[in-house]
């Protein structure tokens, strides 16, 4: 499959902001990124986010036709950082926003009772060697009775198999049908047998309960096209470009900084590979006192510069290989 195209059903008013709220976890996968559970990196400081953050969105709004913000927090674990429910009512009361975390379910039910109104999306990742598998489902019934779409994601250990795929069949018995994905794992020690890459293939164990998701649900569904070098037109899953290998883009003209931005746990507004953004060569930082005095870029289009994509949003945005490598589009002009 010699692809030339990646394209999604992105609404194109929405930005898609990733936010990664240091490296601070209480887990230590053995399968997980260095950076992602060392503890170098501490949560922002509350109000120097909440006015840099307001700068960075209404940015957007002036420059571009963008209305929505559709913010997600990852880490290291989010939930730690105890200004998390501030900023997040902060957005919501401020700006057009959507509000979703991926989290490890480690906090304990009384922190999501004080908070789940505040979201409206939670992905659940699910690691064998620590999770409390009893009171993880328990508290996927809570948010899906609370409202909250909630999705589950079993990180499924090639070293741990039969453990993980045990892990599935008892979520599958909860109380309410919420979401189950068989997540790969991506690294160069890790590998699978052909019947696991056959399940994994699958993508998802279980699906949400559809009369749920139409009352609840403020998000669309991705759904994922290619085109190859003949004209032939793909219908992908979510994680088919990564599953396949086929996440060579080095080249492409791709729409970072347009539908979607990454911000570092340093506070470098990029993307996950760490690629430049808006035709620079270096990076903003949010973190940065000055931040509302310096950031005024035109928001435009970048060439990957990345010989592999391994952020699975990343590798499905819109993209598209072109022959000048070295010409970049710009999509809003000041």
């Amino acid at each position: 499959m010699n692809l030339v195209s990646i394209d999604n059903n992105w609404r194109d008013e929405v930005l898609n902001i990733d936010l990664n709220l240091g490296n601070y976890c209480n887990y230590k996968c053995w399968y997980c990124w260095p950076d992602s559970n060392a503890g170098t990196y501490k949560f922002p400081n509350i109000e120097v986010i909440k006015k840099n953050m307001s700068h960075f969105l209404n940015h957007y709004l002036k420059n571009t036709n963008k209305k929505v913000f559709d913010i997600h927090f990852c880490g290291g674990e989010p939930t730690h950082w105890k200004d998390l429910p501030e900023f997040v009512k902060f957005l919501k009361e401020n700006f057009n926003c959507l509000i979703s975390m991926t989290s490890n379910g480690s906090k304990k039910i009384e922190w999501w009772k004080n908070n789940a109104r505040y979201f409206d999306r939670i992905h659940m990742s699910c690691h064998r060697e620590y999770v409390d598998i009893e009171q993880y489902r328990d508290l996927c019934d809570y948010l899906y009775d609370q409202k909250v779409v909630v999705s589950v994601s079993v990180m499924m250990d090639p070293t741990a198999w039969d453990q993980c795929v045990g892990m599935v069949e008892y979520l599958k018995r909860s109380r309410r049908k919420w979401t189950i994905r068989y997540v790969e794992l991506i690294g160069k020690t890790i590998d699978y047998t052909a019947d696991q890459k056959k399940l994994l293939s699958k993508h998802r164990a279980r699906r949400v309960s559809l009369w749920f998701f139409w009352r609840n649900n403020k998000y669309y569904r991705s759904i994922v096209t290619a085109k190859d070098n003949t004209g032939k037109k793909y219908r992908l899953e979510e994680n088919e470009i990564l599953l396949k290998r086929l996440n060579n883009f080095y080249g492409w003209e791709c729409s970072l900084g347009i539908n979607w931005v990454h911000i570092s746990m340093a506070g470098d507004i990029t993307g996950t590979c760490n690629q430049f953004l808006y035709g620079n060569d270096f990076h903003y930082n949010l973190y940065d006192l000055d931040f509302d005095k310096k950031f005024n870029p035109i928001v435009q289009s970048v060439i990957c510069a990345k010989t592999s994509c391994v952020c699975n949003i990343e590798t499905n945005m819109p993209k598209k290989k072109i022959n000048n490598t070295n010409k970049v589009i710009p999509i809003y002009e000041n």
